[in-house]
């Protein structure tokens, strides 16, 4: 399957008054104990493209905030999804957008490296750390910056079984589930995610698993990589055993691309299979790398190859 992933489309500065109200409701829904304010104007603006006058508009409309004037700060998760579902060109839009573009390429494989950082500089000694691996969490030694941990090539599976239709039926159950970016605390309440209609990959997948699991449906919670260039991303999805294949899906995901990264909802409706996005590391939530027991931020550059496994423009 492949279909052209389409351009971005231009919004308006600032939205109508209804449309900014709406999103902020839904914002607000989110405790504001889970709010950290660490966002400056600028930042807003480099890493979510809002405009000084959009965020003007938003916190004039309750977007929260924290001191005043130049020094106002704002939460990271509130400014993200205020771009996402505005259709602002930002950090998040330009992810989903490149999911999109490797979903629908077709590439035959792709090279991944594994690089962290020190959580906690200054140590004596050598870094230690865990990288996760299909195979478990393995040792490696590495330096404090871009500590180079794994390397691996992934070969993507583009093909897959058909859904059978309780899976399909129980995909379409999250329907109205809105795609929005949230912090820990509240990602795998699922009380939270029915009260509100918003959650993320990884609730949605842990309420599938559970729910597929209650109705007698053969299912799996899955971890690992979401792959594409120019950055891998760790990510979680459901899987559903079909004539002896586990299906990756993840609607919550596919919706996102639909409606943000351009991908033809036409070529791929959320109760599609994404599986060729997808490379499974871990049953359980956790992270890529750890030092010493305390997480450590990864980064996964990624390179596509051809058949040959040579790399390729």
């Amino acid at each position: 399957m492949a279909t052209t992933v389409g351009s971005p489309t231009r919004r308006p500065q600032v939205p109508e008054p209804a449309e900014l109200d709406a999103l902020v409701r839904r914002l607000r829904q989110l405790p504001d104990r889970q709010r950290r304010f660490a966002v400056t104007a600028t930042g807003a603006r480099r890493q979510h493209g809002i405009r000084p006058e959009l965020l003007a508009a938003l916190t004039a409309a309750g977007v929260p905030y924290v001191g005043e004037g130049e020094d106002r700060l704002h939460d990271a998760y509130d400014l993200g999804n205020a771009a996402l579902h505005l259709g602002l060109v930002s950090v998040q839009s330009r992810s989903m957008r490149s999911w999109a573009r490797a979903l629908t390429a077709g590439a035959p494989a792709y090279r991944l490296e594994v690089t962290a950082g020190c959580p906690v500089p200054g140590h004596p000694g050598p870094c230690g750390y865990g990288v996760l691996t299909a195979a478990g969490r393995r040792p490696v030694e590495g330096g404090p910056v871009d500590a180079r941990l794994a390397g691996l090539v992934v070969r993507p599976v583009h093909e897959w079984p058909e859904l059978p239709s309780g899976v399909r039926e129980l995909l379409n159950e999250v329907g109205d589930i809105g795609f929005f970016l949230l912090p820990e605390a509240v990602r795998w309440d699922q009380a939270f995610m029915w009260r509100t209609r918003m959650a993320d990959c990884g609730g949605a997948a842990a309420w599938l698993v559970s729910e597929g699991e209650r109705r007698g449906l053969r299912t799996r919670f899955s971890f690992g990589l979401l792959v594409a260039q120019p950055y891998s991303t760790p990510h979680c999805w459901a899987e559903f055993l079909v004539d002896g294949v586990w299906v990756p899906v993840d609607p919550l995901l596919v919706r996102a691309m639909n409606d943000w990264g351009g991908l033809d909802v036409r070529a791929l409706p959320p109760d599609g299979r994404p599986g060729a996005l997808f490379h499974r590391l871990s049953d359980r939530f956790t992270k890529v790398a750890s030092h010493a027991g305390i997480w450590a931020q990864v980064s996964i550059p990624t390179e596509r190859l051809d058949a040959d496994g040579a790399g390729a423009d």
